[in-house]
């Protein structure tokens, strides 16, 4: 199977946090991460905490959905929230964005692609980066085209793109 992760934090020495999730995934023999974005800073998109941290990983694996999940739980369980509430601070929030082919044993309420990825274009462009690393079709993330792409959505206000990424064309040539 193929999979997506996002991670997300906004407690200081968060970034670090992220390494060692990151180290785990890579240290444990059953996933392989073929792909990591770079980490980027926005705002809380429904409160009013410090801002958030993000990063978005895709790999592979032979675990079902069941076991992957879990291993996405387990992690962050291991750097718990401040407080309780859906919105407190954390130093880590993982979400699994996509989990390709099909539903793949997902235990029941997790819905994959994520629902909420087609609306947060950051996370997107994320996860392109980390798809164009690991040489994984964005198409897995469920959405056609990532922000930026002549077809796709338009990147969010106030971002930049520093490197443009090639994007292949109908043709097979890039664009």
């Amino acid at each position: 199977m193929w999979f997506g992760v996002s991670l997300g934090g906004n407690l200081p020495g968060t970034p670090a946090v992220f390494s060692r999730v990151l180290r785990t995934f890579e240290s444990d023999g059953r996933l392989l991460v073929l792909g990591v974005s770079r980490t980027f800073r926005t705002r809380p998109f429904e409160d009013s905490s410090p801002s958030y941290w993000n990063q978005c990983l895709v790999g592979r694996t032979f675990l079902g959905g069941r076991t992957f999940f879990g291993i996405l739980e387990a992690a962050e369980r291991r750097f718990r929230r401040r407080g309780k509430g859906r919105l407190w601070p954390r130093w880590l929030d993982a979400d699994l964005l996509f989990w390709s082919p099909g539903d793949g044993n997902l235990p029941e309420g997790v819905v994959a692609p994520h629902p909420r990825l087609s609306g947060r274009p950051v996370l997107q462009i994320l996860l392109g980066e980390a798809c164009r690393m690991g040489k994984i079709p964005f198409s897995f993330s469920g959405i056609p085209y990532p922000p930026g792409h002549p077809e796709g959505p338009p990147l969010p206000s106030g971002y930049q793109v520093v490197r443009r990424f090639p994007f292949p064309d109908r043709t097979g040539g890039s664009v």
